[in-house]
């Protein structure tokens, strides 16, 4: 790994930055969340969906393979966070409906941040 890359991920800074926007983006009320232009075009919220979850796995992943370097423990690490990143995905759409004005449940951005969770976590396993 190039010696930056290693630098980064060294610390939790990155991952839990990233764990904390994804929370934050996803606690926003409705009224906040832009509905025209470019964010009017159909799933696109799916489509962030993958890509934050996604990032979320890939982020703690790497992390992770910094700490560990190799090993079944390092495998372990990355099906834990594909696990906990989609158990987030979940937590978070109850928050939306019980918590948070003008949201919703979505059953189908429950499925885009386990897709996006999964996918990173295959090209964890493989890399």
């Amino acid at each position: 790994m190039p010696a930056l890359f290693r630098r980064i991920f060294s610390t939790k800074f990155l991952p839990l930055s990233w764990t904390i926007l994804t929370i934050a983006l996803l606690c926003l009320p409705g009224s906040m969340v832009p509905g025209n232009g470019i964010f009017a075009m159909k799933n696109l919220d799916k489509i962030v969906h993958v890509i934050l979850f996604g990032f979320n796995v890939l982020f703690w992943g790497w992390h992770f393979a910094v700490a560990e370097k190799t090993g079944k423990r390092l495998r372990s690490l990355f099906l834990a966070a594909v696990v906990l990143v989609i158990l987030l995905g979940v937590v978070m759409e109850y928050v939306q409906l019980y918590f948070i004005p003008n949201r919703s449940f979505d059953t189908w951005d429950i499925v885009a941040d386990a897709v996006g969770a999964l996918l990173a976590g295959i090209w964890l396993l493989r890399s």
